[in-house]
């Protein structure tokens, strides 16, 4: 008999919302749904509902069968409560005017645990993934925003009210830099996030002159292109991102003292570029007497969400 327990897993990110069926290492069943942010929380939830329920349906799985229902968010969630304290700018805004264990309980007669998205992914791969193996570890998540999370001794790190360790994003790195959404000034987000990107790049003096400018839409996947080919604006919004983002591990490194950083996000397509400056820069600027961190590409990509939080319901 198969002791795993089995979840529907759903991971809430800005554009798109990924549902799946999860047991231990295996995704039974998936699909994507538009995130319709502007709709807010409630309604996303009840469409999550409608579509798990097909994904048992048409794979042959009985809702019986469900340990439990586990939601990734992008935002600072209370560890005992579940309760949403924060929310990405304009994104699912009534998220913190809802109980959402209550509200998906009575939607899915199932029970709920819900993890901030950055801490899911990497319960995902510190289970099965790049950080398996290892009894410390960090994560950043490079994206719209910037995420991290931390596993310290085998244990997640959450604190009093879910702060702990998924600030990575808002570290400063500059002190004369622009004030982040946050409110604090020259976070690690509010200089190399996909959110701030247009305005940095818009804020070059040769832009006018970019390719970049001929873009409708502005991501990290068409400045490292442009930067391929040769860009001088895309090059060096590709140098800059890629030193706020070693700065900001090395500051990970420091505050949490792991033997892993796993580096995720959809810019990792490019780890072929970034990795290898992320571990000059940490080698020469960590301090690290005991030895040298392992820096590594998250292996699990856009699914660890849903791997992190059915992982949830395996913890005692």
């Amino acid at each position: 008999m198969d002791r795993e327990p089995t979840i529907l897993a759903s991971d809430i990110g800005g554009t798109r919302i990924k549902i799946g069926v999860v047991r231990g290492k295996r995704l039974l069943a998936r699909a994507e749904i538009d995130a319709r942010r502007h709709e807010g929380l409630a309604a996303a939830l009840e469409r999550i509902s409608q579509v798990g329920k097909k994904l048992c349906l048409n794979n042959d799985l009985t809702w019986r069968s469900l340990t439990g229902f586990g939601l990734s968010f992008p935002g600072i969630i209370e560890p005992k409560t579940g309760k949403i304290l924060s929310t990405p700018a304009g994104k699912f805004d009534d998220a913190r005017h809802l109980n959402v264990p209550k509200m998906t309980e009575a939607l899915l007669g199932l029970p709920t645990r819900i993890c901030n998205d950055a801490n899911a992914a990497l319960a995902a791969e510190w289970c099965f993934g790049a950080a398996r193996g290892q009894r410390s570890a960090v994560m950043m998540t490079l994206g719209t925003g910037i995420g991290s999370a931390a596993i310290i001794d085998g244990v997640p790190l959450r604190g009093q009210h879910g702060q702990a360790g998924c600030l990575g994003g808002h570290f400063t790195v500059s002190l004369s830099g622009q004030e982040c959404l946050c409110g604090n000034i020259g976070c690690a987000e509010s200089e190399a996030s996909t959110w701030a990107l247009p305005a940095k790049a818009r804020a070059h003096p040769a832009f006018a002159s970019s390719k970049l400018a001929r873009e409708n839409v502005l991501d990290f996947a068409i400045v490292f292109r442009a930067a391929a080919r040769g860009d001088r604006v895309a090059t060096e919004l590709r140098h800059h991102a890629i030193r706020v983002w070693a700065v900001a591990l090395v500051n990970l490194i420091h505050a949490y003292d792991p033997e892993c950083a796993v580096i995720g996000g959809g810019v990792m397509k490019s780890c072929s570029v970034i990795l290898p400056q992320l571990r000059r820069y940490a080698a020469k600027h960590a301090w690290t007497p005991w030895g040298k961190v392992k820096i590594k590409s998250a292996a699990l990509g856009n699914d660890a969400g849903m791997f992190g939080v059915a992982s949830l319901f395996s913890e005692p």
